[in-house]
Formats: C-alpha cells, sequence, structure tokens
C-alpha cells in the first residue's frame, strides 16, 4: 500500500474517530487505529482487511515500532481525555494525555516523517462570545480540557515551525451520531436521546437558552478529510462546525418530536465552571479555502442518530 494511502487514527475508536475509519476505509484507505479504549469500543470498527487495531496507549513507547511498520502519509490525533468537568476532576491526568501525548505523537509524526499532522483540537478553546466565533476570535479556555486542547495546538505550531512538520488544526463543534457512549461526561445528544427512547425525564443543565453548534459526524468527517489531504489545508486551523446555533431545550424538543416520545423535561442548575452560553462556528474560511459545507441539517442528523440508538442490539447503559 502507498504510503499516501495509509493512515493513522489515534481515538479510532471513539465516536469521530470511528467514523472517519469508516469513510476512510470505504475510500480504500489502509487504516491503523490506536486506541486504549478507555472510552472507545471495539463495536465502532468495522472488520476489514485494511483495518489494524492496536490496544496502545498514545504514550506508549511500542507505538513508535508500529508506524515504523506501517509507514503512514497522515497521523489523525484524535485521542484525548475527554469531557471539560472529568479534566477538573483530574487536571493532572488530562494534561499528561492530551498535552503530553500531543508531544509524544508530534515526535513520532516528525521521526518517520509523516505528510500531514492532523490535530482533533475543540471549540472549547474559545473565550464566551454572543458573535459566531472564527479561527481569529479570542482563545481562553476555562477548564483543564481546554487549557491543554490549546497547548496541543500551541505544540503543533511549533513542529511546524521549527521542524517543518505539516500540521492541520480543526476545531470541531459539538460533534454528534452513530458510534457516541452514553454517560453523564458525555455530549447532551446521546443523553437526551438515551432518555427520551427509555421514557425517561430530559434533564436541562441550565435555563435551556444555552446554545450550541451541533454538528452531525458525518459532516465532521468530510471537513476533517477535506482539510487533511487538501494542499490549502496545510498549516492552517479551521472550525467544523455548522453555522447554525440551537438552544439546548429546542434540541430536547426535536429529539422528543423525532423519536415520538413526549417525555418531561427537567431543570437543573447550570455547573459552576460552564460559562459559556453561546457558542456557534464561523465556518467561512473552511467554506472559502475547502469547500466544505455542512451536508445534515440537525433534524436530519437527529434522525440518523436516533435510527442508530434504537438499533443496537444491548440497548444503552449509562
Amino acid at each position: 500500500m502507498a504510503r499516501e494511502k495509509t493512515v493513522v487514527i489515534t481515538g479510532g475508536a471513539g465516536a469521530i474517530g470511528s467514523n472517519l475509519a469508516k469513510y476512510l476505509l470505504e475510500q480504500q484507505y489502509e487504516v491503523i487505529v490506536i486506541d486504549d479504549l478507555s472510552s472507545g469500543s471495539l463495536n465502532n470498527l468495522m472488520q476489514r482487511e485494511k483495518l489494524h487495531f492496536f490496544q496502545k496507549d498514545v504514550r506508549d513507547a511500542f507505538v513508535e515500532e508500529i508506524y515504523r511498520k506501517f509507514q503512514p502519509g497522515v497521523i489523525f490525533h484524535l485521542a484525548a481525555h475527554y469531557a471539560n468537568e472529568l479534566s477538573i476532576r483530574e487536571p493532572e491526568y488530562d494534561l499528561d494525555v492530551n498535552t503530553r501525548g500531543t508531544l509524544v505523537q508530534l515526535n513520532l509524526a516528525r521521526k518517520i516523517g509523516v505528510g500531514r499532522f492532523v490535530y482533533a483540537s475543540t471549540s472549547c478553546v474559545y473565550a464566551p462570545s454572543e458573535k459566531p466565533l472564527s479561527e481569529w476570535s479570542l482563545v481562553k479556555p476555562h477548564t483543564p480540557y481546554g487549557i491543554s486542547k490549546l497547548a496541543g495546538e500551541y505544540y503543533c505550531i511549533f513542529y511546524n515551525q521549527m521542524y517543518g512538520l505539516p500540521i492541520t488544526i480543526l476545531r470541531y463543534f459539538n460533534s454528534y451520531g452513530p458510534n457516541e457512549a452514553v454517560n453523564i461526561y458525555r455530549g447532551v445528544v446521546p443523553q437526551f436521546v438515551h432518555c427520551a427512547l427509555h421514557g425517561l425525564p430530559i434533564v436541562i443543565t441550565g435555563n435551556g437558552e444555552e446554545k450550541r453548534d451541533f454538528t452531525f459526524v458525518e459532516d465532521t468527517v468530510r471537513g476533517t478529510v477535506m482539510a487533511a489531504f487538501s494542499e490549502e489545508g496545510k498549516n492552517e486551523i479551521f472550525n467544523i462546525g455548522t453555522g447554525c446555533a440551537t438552544t439546548v431545550h429546542d434540541l430536547a424538543e426535536k429529539i422528543c418530536t423525532i423519536s415520538g416520545k413526549n417525555v418531561p423535561m427537567q431543570w437543573k442548575d447550570r455547573r459552576p465552571w460552564d460559562q459559556t452560553v453561546h457558542r456557534e462556528a464561523n465556518i467561512e474560511k473552511a467554506r472559502k479555502v475547502l469547500g466544505y459545507k455542512p451536508m445534515y441539517t440537525l433534524y436530519d442528523g437527529l434522525g440518523k442518530t436516533i435510527d442508530w440508538y434504537r438499533n443496537q442490539q444491548e440497548g444503552i447503559s449509562v
């Protein structure tokens, strides 16, 4: 297999990573997945001849042997200690996995000479703003998760400027869809869908007027691929979202409507660390430079997501 058709996906058993792996396998790429399964699942991965899975931590020294064997042309670094709330409980661990883990991956990318290092960052790096956030908006994260992810961005930029490593940084906005686990530290979409399908009250944190840019995972994957494999995406930062914000209350209403489940809603106080009332992507740069535009409306994306959860044989456990 030619090097340019061989890729690594760290965190490839997670929601975004597994959907990215599926897309690339369908495009005849050889895909090497590195995942310690701390939050991902093997059930998310397709059984394909060109898929190679290694249950490893991204900080593990053995990962270098894997990379030297397969000689990937692109590394998609999606592995992370996820969730803002978890990072507050475990800030040292969050720093080690997200920042040092990224540094380890950058060192390996430099050693083997990859053609592109694609870093999955987050919209959590931005300061709160009532306006749509562009790539030039103020970055001012307010949780250890956002801080560690922003530090990872700066390490990517350093490796590009110091060593000439080609990079692409992607700031994801509230990706949702199939393969996402349900637990209290995950996004609101899987939690709300779980409650609706099981006849449980949907619990909204805050007053429900908080707005987020909910992006269906297939659009997240498309934006990722367009940025990773284009010359125009080299050494750039892109927002990957929809450019449309929805209140959390409206999201809950849509999930009830689409699922056909009229469950009650309950409210609880906003968490003290959650300072962001409005977060919406300005995606003009991705539109102009990459030709990216989201293909799914929120209604359509939620429909596919709800169908996926319904089809899970064993149900969903929180």
